[in-house]
């Protein structure tokens, strides 16, 4: 096929031995309702030992199919997907995964909204998408009908909705009332300026395995500035297949670990905390639960707690102990002057903990904007941790145990002066 001008849009469909399902991608998008000079179409390759690249060669009468292959190390799709960034022509870069089949007017509506020059990601609307309840109304019907006929079939009902709909709902459809958007931008269906993508870094190719790098990838754009918007034009569906769900969620709590180690905050910590519990609704919920509760303990002062806890620190001989606080609050008490520690502290609230950070009469050698549900640091980092009173409430009730645990993961010893109040 004669490629005389540059594309508009790169389509980018990581795999790895699906030879069928990629067969069946491809053949929707070579059903595009916009010339096929518009958009080109690269293939990476994460290993293959089937027939994959047999199968991308003979779509080239029909498509511009370029073809990246990686050698087989395992599970890199970050690294796939890079790849075939790096080999895509067009200023901007779809990614959809294999065995998603669009409709025919999806090149058309990828591009038709990023047309205002706007800089945002566009998450296209995916059907079908529910991997640990897939949608049995798409049993006997996704193999035999065209796209546009499954979707006019089902068009009403619930399970084969986009997962993320309810939340989409929550707020009308405008992401930007969300605190959190990233969370939602997942690769079987998005797109995105091809210099944003390179702006933000790409993948992140330390994640491996299977979940988490694209939510990553979501939180740097959002970090960007780069807007999100959901498309229910450009949509697809994803086609039934089988999972290793027991190795998925391995991979995921391990991936959860490694974003929230690359960008420790209160928002990565309560993504491990969802995600730990096999949830992801419920996400911008728990975020405004915590504003609530920021709100209501502002004014907390728990220096009195941390003077009893940490009293035995004065007479302290030989290395500093290590101390970690849970909810240090904005003052930390006059004692700690005379304490030989050293003190990493953590508050839900970051003006609180500027403010302790900027007062404290001892020395501190970290301070981190977190809850304390789970920390980067390794186990026994320190000697003692203390968790104050300014975690009752909402946040105990809700994230008491994951506190407890992560304390005690990582403390010698764990005080919590403030017990009768949590």
């Amino acid at each position: 096929m004669q490629e005389e001008t540059t594309p508009r849009l790169s389509v980018v469909i990581p795999t790895y031995n699906r030879e069928s399902l990629l067969d069946r991608t491809l053949g929707s998008l070579a059903r595009q309702d916009v010339p096929v000079s518009d958009f080109e179409v690269v293939v990476a390759d994460d290993g293959s030992s089937d027939g994959t690249a047999e199968l991308v060669r003979s779509y080239a009468d029909r498509l511009r199919v370029r073809y990246h292959f990686q050698e087989d190390l395992g599970f890199r799709v970050a690294a796939a997907r890079n790849g075939g960034a790096r080999l895509a022509t067009a200023p901007v870069l779809a990614f959809l995964d294999t065995g998603m089949v669009v409709g025919p007017q999806w090149v058309r509506a990828h591009l038709d909204a990023h047309a205002s020059g706007r800089r945002q990601a566009v998450l296209g609307y995916s059907y079908g998408y529910n991997p640990a309840n897939p949608s049995r109304e798409m049993e006997g019907i996704v193999d035999t009908l065209p796209p546009e006929e499954v979707v006019r079939r089902l068009i009403d009902v619930p399970s084969f909705q986009d997962m993320r709909l309810p939340d989409y709902e929550r707020v009308g459809f405008d992401l930007g009332r969300m605190a959190m958007p990233w969370v939602f931008l997942w690769t079987l269906n998005f797109s995105v300026p091809a210099a944003e993508f390179w702006a933000a870094g790409g993948f992140d190719e330390d994640f491996t395995g299977w979940g988490v790098e694209d939510i990553e990838f979501g939180y740097r754009l959002h970090r960007n500035s780069v807007a999100m918007v959901v498309s229910r034009t450009a949509w697809g569906i994803e086609l039934p297949h089988e999972r290793a769900h027991d190795e998925a969620a391995v991979s995921i709590m391990r991936n959860c670990q490694r974003f929230l180690d690359k960008h420790p905050g209160v928002q990565t910590e309560l993504y491990w905390a969802v995600s730990s519990r096999g949830l992801i609704d419920p996400l911008e919920v728990e975020w405004e639960d915590l504003l609530g509760w920021t709100e209501a303990a502002a004014g907390r002062d728990v220096a009195g707690e941390l003077a009893e806890s940490t009293r035995h620190l004065a007479e302290r001989t030989g290395d500093p102990a290590r101390v970690a606080v849970f909810g240090c609050g904005p003052r930390l008490p006059a004692a700690w002057a005379s304490a030989n520690a050293r003190f990493t502290l953590c508050d839900f609230d970051d003006r609180a903990l500027g403010q302790a950070v900027a007062g404290a009469p001892a020395t501190v050698v970290e301070s981190l904007h977190l809850c304390g549900t789970r920390t980067p640091w390794p186990d026994r980092r320190f000697d003692l941790v203390v968790v104050t009173s300014r975690l009752a409430g909402g946040l105990w009730k809700r994230w008491g145990d994951h506190i407890t645990a992560e304390a005690k993961r990582l403390g010698g010893e764990v005080r919590v002066p403030g017990a009768d109040r949590m």
